[in-house]
């Protein structure tokens, strides 16, 4: 009898555990965004799986060291699925090209543009990665003579 009970906890257990998540497997990355001239500060980095790869991608934003971390579920889950992903960069400054904080909105910088040229800021961005079954270290880096200054 003692068995069956603890069989049944350990069975209840298991089925808590797996309750509540969207079941995706997610590995933790350590991400950084570079360019000739340095980290790309105040940038979102959006993850856009390719065929293949499971969940629906991923963003994340970088800090003055370009650095970054990524959210891939609507629940706020950290890392990403592994497997292929195009690579979508942003990053806003002022008129004169100063990068504006990553809070900043249109309406307190009216001359701000994106500071990281097309295709790279688009939808059809070049920039491919893979992520392996491991996570780990990522670097983006923009390719020489694509970044605005």
């Amino acid at each position: 009898m003692q068995k069956l009970q603890l069989s049944l906890f350990v069975l209840s257990y298991l089925l808590c555990v797996g309750c509540g998540g969207d079941g995706v497997n997610r590995v933790a990355i350590n991400g950084q965004l570079q360019a000739d001239d340095g980290p790309i500060a105040n940038a979102s980095v959006q993850f856009i799986p390719e065929a293949g790869t499971t969940g629906d991608g991923a963003l994340g934003m970088s800090d003055s060291e370009g650095k970054f971390s990524v959210i891939s579920s609507r629940d706020g889950d950290g890392g990403l699925p592994p497997g292929n992903y195009r690579v979508r960069i942003s990053q806003m400054v002022d008129g004169n090209g100063t990068v504006l904080p990553a809070d900043a909105t249109q309406a307190e910088y009216p001359d701000s543009r994106e500071g990281v040229p097309a295709p790279y800021s688009t939808l059809e961005s070049p920039l491919q990665v893979t992520i392996s079954e491991d996570g780990g270290d990522v670097v983006i880096a923009l390719p020489s003579e694509s970044k605005k200054k």
